[in-house]
C-alpha cells in the first residue's frame, strides 16, 4: 500500500514535483518573459507607425496620432511582460524555498527528496533565475501602471 499523502515517500515526490516545476517550468518561463521586455524595448515610434508612403495628410489627422497611442500600449505591454517575469520567478523561488524547507522535516523525507533529486538532476545543472526584465524608461511606471479612471 503506498504511503498516504504528507507521509515519507509519497510526501517527497509531492515536494521534488513543486521542486521540478519552479525550476524547469517556471524559471525558463520568467526568462522568456523577459526576454519579450527586453524585445519591446527595442521598438521605436517608427516602428509603430511609420511614414506614410503615398496620400495626403490634413490637420488632426497626422501620420503619429495613432502612434501615440501605440506607443502608450506599447510601454504598458512592456510593463506587463517585465512585471510577469518578476512575479513569474518569485513564485518559482517560493515554490523552492517551500520544497527544500519541508523535505528536511525529517529524515525519511529528506533522504527519499535526495533519492528524487539525484534522479532529476544528476549534475545539478537547472535553469539560473532569470534576467533582469527591462521596463518602460518613463517615471509613471516607476510604481506600476497608471491607473485607469
Amino acid at each position: 500500500m503506498p504511503d498516504p499523502p504528507g507521509e515519507g515517500g509519497r510526501f517527497a515526490a509531492d515536494l521534488y514535483e513543486l521542486y521540478e516545476v519552479a525550476r524547469n517550468d517556471l524559471r525558463p518561463l520568467a526568462e522568456q518573459y523577459s526576454g519579450y521586455s527586453a524585445e519591446v524595448d527595442r521598438t521605436t515610434a517608427f516602428d509603430l507607425d511609420p511614414t506614410a508612403v503615398a496620400g495626403t495628410m490634413s490637420k488632426n489627422n497626422g501620420i503619429f496620432r495613432s502612434g501615440s497611442a501605440l506607443c502608450t500600449l506599447r510601454d504598458e505591454l512592456q510593463y506587463a511582460f517585465a512585471k510577469s517575469s518578476e512575479n513569474i520567478e518569485a513564485a518559482a523561488v517560493a515554490l523552492i524555498d517551500v520544497a527544500e524547507d519541508y523535505a528536511a522535516a525529517d529524515e525519511e523525507t529528506q533522504s527519499d527528496f535526495d533519492a528524487f533529486m539525484a534522479e532529476g538532476f544528476p549534475d545539478r545543472e537547472t535553469p539560473e533565475p532569470p534576467s533582469s526584465p527591462v521596463y518602460p524608461d518613463e517615471d509613471r511606471y516607476r510604481d506600476g501602471p497608471a491607473p485607469k479612471d
